[in-house]
């Protein structure tokens, strides 16, 4: 049957993405489309603080501080890779610059500032790092060529392969400011997957020549939920599309199939995050239901300044919804390979606001740019791995100020983020994961000196 409606599980990029298309290539009314989420930003970087604790994520860990702006990262966009990113910004328009759509506005800022990064690699003691001489020998080169070059249908020679695993013949790689910057700039850990790798380095095969400058990456005016994010949401209200919030999903009900191959919800389960009461909706044959199967945020929590992140052993809310739908079909993947094993993915992150610019002075002094070019990443001055190498301790990213639109002219936000939450700092002798905001500044400006 020719599917009339829409209902989204969850409000990230995916699913907005997925009914702007329904609009304007499908021809479909904006308030056929619901949306159920238990927030409207999804993983992209951008709100206050006192926005953020009221977060479904947040409720149960209440901050004494909500002063200042949460980042939680961003895509690092490339225009020849995002392609199809762009497109869809270009069928929008700009939530902050008046006549201009999301795409035109991201291409006017990123030409006016390009990215030129002169301190990649910095190490206590040696200041910045020549990171252009990548240091991989021809072992490292071999087994690089040979994961690229794979054929497609080859692939599956990597099931349950990990990084370490693939290159445990050339652990040298894992010493190379390749790796060093590779890791950083992409977010992966020795645990994740080669597969994974493989499918980046095709995605990014771009960045091998720049990597150390990262001439390549293309940012947008303000944090990724302003200028992408928000002027999706606001075209689709427009449209007439329904946000139904602090809602999670919890159950699918299937319309019974002999095989199990034939997957037809019919009704949904929801939580209503601020009553805590259970609502169902029932789904008829006219609508169809699309669920985006993860994400990096929806299990969080915050800490503050004073008071480390409270950690959260939850499965995660899209993770719990798409575990629930496995085990009924067989063929709709296996969630525990992603979500079962938190040690292989967690992370820390923070966000510094300060009341003035002495900071971000000394920052721009040290690494010899301006605001907006740095993705810093700081090389331990001693073996840090169980390999016995040095790794990357922490790295930070410096916006071009302001990064929120609300950002007083007075105030800085630097983002930053641990790998390995579980190692311990430098300046600070304790696990990056059990730090507070003070402690994680106080690790940054011994990572400086």
């Amino acid at each position: 049957m020719v599917k009339k409606k829409a209902v989204m599980i969850g409000a990230g990029l995916a699913n907005l993405a997925a009914a702007v298309y329904l609009i304007q290539e499908g021809h479909w009314n904006g308030d056929a489309i619901t949306f159920y989420s238990l927030d409207d930003h999804g993983s992209n970087d951008g709100s206050t603080t006192s926005e953020a604790a009221d977060d479904y994520w947040s409720q149960q860990h209440p901050l004494e501080n909500t002063r200042g702006y949460l980042a939680r990262g961003g895509r690092m966009l490339n225009y020849r890779t995002y392609v199809d990113l762009m497109d869809l910004l270009e069928r929008i328009p700009s939530a902050t610059e008046s006549g201009l759509t999301a795409a035109q506005d991201t291409y006017e800022f990123d030409a006016a500032h390009p990215t030129f990064d002169k301190a990649r690699l910095m190490e206590g003691g040696k200041g910045i790092i020549a990171a252009g001489h990548l240091g991989l020998n021809n072992t490292d080169r071999l087994l690089l060529t040979k994961l690229i070059m794979m054929p497609d249908e080859d692939e599956e020679k990597l099931d349950n392969i990990s990084i370490a695993e693939y290159f445990k013949h050339s652990p040298h790689i894992f010493q190379t400011n390749f790796w060093y910057m590779w890791e950083t700039t992409f977010a992966f850990r020795l645990q994740s997957s080669a597969q994974e790798l493989r499918r980046y380095m095709h995605q990014m095969i771009y960045e091998f020549t720049q990597i150390e400058h990262l001439v390549g990456v293309n940012r947008t005016r303000y944090n990724q939920f302003e200028s992408i994010m928000l002027p999706l949401i606001n075209y689709l209200k427009e449209q007439g599309c329904h946000f139904v919030l602090n809602r999670r999903v919890t159950e699918f009900k299937f319309k019974p199939t002999t095989m199990q191959d034939e997957i037809t919800v019919t009704k949904i389960s929801m939580t209503n995050t601020e009553t805590n009461e259970t609502e169902e909706i029932e789904i008829d044959d006219q609508t169809a239901v699309i669920f985006t199967n993860g994400s990096i945020t929806d299990s969080a929590t915050l800490g503050d300044y004073d008071t480390p992140a409270t950690e959260n052993p939850d499965y995660g809310a899209a993770a719990s919804l798409w575990k629930q739908i496995s085990e009924q079909f067989y063929n709709l993947g296996k969630p525990d390979k992603f979500f079962a094993d938190r040690s292989a993915s967690e992370w820390v992150s923070f966000t510094l606001t300060t009341k003035n610019h002495l900071l971000l002075d000394e920052i721009t002094r040290i690494t010899t740019q301006v605001p907006g070019n740095a993705l810093n990443s700081f090389l331990s001055t001693e073996p840090i791995t169980p390999l016995g190498q040095k790794d990357v301790n922490m790295s930070i990213v410096v916006h071009h100020q302001p990064h929120f639109t609300t950002q007083k002219p007075n105030e800085t936000v630097i983002w930053g983020y641990f790998l390995y939450p579980r190692r311990r700092g430098e300046f600070v002798q304790k696990p990056y994961i059990e730090m507070t905001g003070k402690e994680m500044a106080q690790e940054l400006i011994g990572q400086l000196a």
